[in-house]
């Protein structure tokens, strides 16, 4: 009798047990898809043609919410490969001496550049040290794919 009691308890307790992890399952599937389609909404808003798989995973839900507050005020942004070359480009140009029509005619071009990237401009403090050597990997891999280096 002892025994039986025993087995019905310790079936009780392993039924339960399974109940709860389907409902946390079904919980959890639930808000995925909720993340999901907030994702694919965020997406829909974006204007600009940006490779998302430039950006870290678990930042790109972040990324997006920015660039779309970013495109409503400065509009299109340009990718982060062309962001690289042409903060390198300005940035060689300006390492030369030049006279001031030259000077402003660059500052004029930085300005554009500026506006065009501000989407990738945000610095994050936080940042850890293998988060930026995979960023100084992906600027590399930018200015290799473009002939610079």
């Amino acid at each position: 009798m002892k025994q039986l009691l025993l087995n019905i308890t310790i079936l009780s307790i392993i039924s339960c047990a399974g109940c709860s992890d389907s409902g946390d399952n079904e919980a959890a599937t639930k808000v995925a898809l909720q993340d999901a389609k907030a994702v694919r909404t965020m997406q829909d808003r974006i204007i600009s043609n940006i490779d998302m798989s430039n950006v870290d995973d678990k930042h790109s839900e972040e990324f997006m919410r920015s660039l779309i507050d970013i495109e409503k005020k400065y509009g299109e942004q340009w990718d982060f490969c062309t962001c690289v070359v042409k903060n390198d480009s300005i940035n060689k140009a300006f390492s030369k001496p030049v006279g001031d029509a030259e000077f402003d005619r660059l500052s004029a071009r930085f300005d554009v550049i500026d506006e065009k990237c501000k989407a990738f401009l945000v610095h994050d403090p936080n940042i850890t040290p293998e988060e930026r050597t995979n960023h100084e990997r992906k600027v590399k891999k930018c200015l290799k794919e473009a002939g610079i280096k």
